[in-house]
């Protein structure tokens, strides 16, 4: 409402549809006509057009005489002025993040205050809809109970003409359903959202302050490729902490298997205290430092991603500890046994040497989940080579070097030891090729549980 001219004008911008509905007339050459029903039908079709062009489109309307109390209840005939039509085009590199995100078993979904045409024009520049019958808007999700809603979110791609609560209720059926949800605002009427979804992602160049406060990540370009490529960072990190976990836990479990099986079998302890923590400080120190360097694999985004369980120790990595801690440690008890009857000295050396070597192909085996070790992609991690290097001659010292004897209590080895270390400790780089092999035999795509569904303007 403005003061004009000792009058109360007032102007209204809106929703075309509703600037329409409220209008009686329309100006037309410097003069108010009556808004018959077929121009009115006109503007609804150019209104449309427009929209379904990609076109942002407004409506303002306004009545030079109005009463100062107005409210929108009491809101008087308007005359219709025409429409404000804008369009953004779509940043360069969308469309394809979008594709990235589909074949990584991400679903991206719209969430926008903009006409349902205008939506769908947008999603489909995207990629993110091709058909209308993906797009809901906010009154239909009104006249729709969470009951009758959640089996049709599967289908849904884009939702238009919501509110902020249509957007609050949209992330809470997602997560009813099960689903990790990254939800991305950059306004005031974000907030709520972007602290109910899993993940916040706000706008850092044009979100406002309250959104960035109501977010978990901040976006300092304001970059949807950036979330693609967080998901792939996030996926990388979250590969390298379980094979961190599988190596650590697996060569843990053999020592303890060593020590346990001699204790049965009524034997003498196979390792000295300072052998134990050798292995433990010297040989996985190194080692386990160059696995947690991994280069990120090559197809994070090629392939879905199982959801993650609420434990990172689920139950593959738990089976894989223990099926390679037990080759571990009933291999190096063989090779213990073998050699303890006719030279126990050497006995625990070979002991120690056998789970050292174990350690040292348990950590490249634990590189990949499906991907041989013969592969020239297993050479791009430098750490790891030149940390399995630095341990073979750290042993090679402890076996060797009468410093490292007098406390290791080692003695040296002969090539026909070696010999039996490299057969015994090989068992498990053989097994693991084996089962690697007979897994990317029976490998398919995976249904992912893990979508980012995102909120734009």
């Amino acid at each position: 409402m403005h003061r004009f001219r000792r009058k109360n004008f007032l102007t209204a911008v809106g929703a075309p549809e509703s600037i329409l509905h409220f209008s009686h007339k329309l100006w037309q050459n410097g003069r108010a006509i009556p808004l018959n029903k077929s121009r009115r039908l006109e503007l609804e079709s150019e209104f449309s057009k427009l929209s379904r062009e990609g076109f942002r489109v407004l409506g303002f309307a306004f009545n030079p005489q109005a009463d100062a109390d107005t409210t929108l209840a009491t809101l008087p005939p308007l005359t219709l002025g025409g429409f404000f039509a804008m369009k953004d085009p779509l940043r360069e590199g969308v469309r394809d993040a979008v594709a990235t995100a589909a074949r990584a078993g991400i679903r991206v979904v719209m969430i926008t205050g903009d006409h349902k045409l205008t939506a769908h024009a947008i999603a489909k520049e995207a990629g993110i809809a091709e058909h209308e019958d993906g797009v809901m808007t906010g009154e239909e999700l009104d006249t729709l109970s969470d009951t009758e809603l959640l089996p049709r979110l599967h289908s849904v791609r884009v939702f238009a003409r919501v509110s902020p609560h249509h957007k609050l209720r949209i992330i809470e059926l997602f997560r009813k359903r099960g689903e990790v949800v990254a939800m991305t605002g950059d306004g005031v009427n974000d907030a709520p959202s972007l602290a109910a979804a899993d993940l916040g992602v706000a706008m850092g160049t044009i979100g406002t302050e309250v959104a960035k406060e109501a977010a978990d990540v901040v976006l300092l370009d304001d970059r949807f490729e950036n979330i693609i490529a967080a998901a792939e960072e996030g996926r990388s990190i979250y590969k390298t902490i379980k094979k961190v976990i599988l190596y650590l836990f697996s060569t843990s479990l053999g020592e303890v298997l060593v020590i346990v099986g001699a204790i049965i079998f009524g034997l003498p302890l196979p390792m000295t205290p300072a052998q134990i923590i050798w292995l433990n400080f010297i040989t996985d120190g190194f080692l386990v430092v160059a696995l947690a360097m991994e280069p990120k694999e090559s197809n994070l985004l090629t392939n879905a991603l199982d959801k993650p369980r609420r434990y990172v120790v689920d139950a593959p990595l738990l089976l894989g500890t223990i099926y390679m801690g037990t080759i571990i440690g009933v291999g190096t008890l063989f090779a213990f046994m073998d050699y303890l009857p006719t030279d126990p000295t050497k006995a625990f050396t070979m002991a120690l040497t056998v789970l050292a070597v174990f350690q040292w192909f348990n950590a490249w085996n634990c590189k990949s989940e499906i991907k041989s070790i013969f592969t020239p992609e297993f050479a791009k991690n430098k750490f790891l080579i030149g940390a399995t290097g630095i341990v073979i001659i750290l042993q090679m010292l402890a076996l060797y070097h009468p410093f490292f004897q007098s406390f290791l209590h080692t003695v040296p080895l002969s090539a026909r030891d070696w010999l039996v270390v490299t057969l015994f400790a090989s068992s498990i780089l053989v097994i693991e090729e084996l089962r690697k092999l007979i897994v990317r035999a029976w490998h398919r795509p995976r249904i992912t549980s893990f979508p980012i569904y995102e909120a734009t303007k």
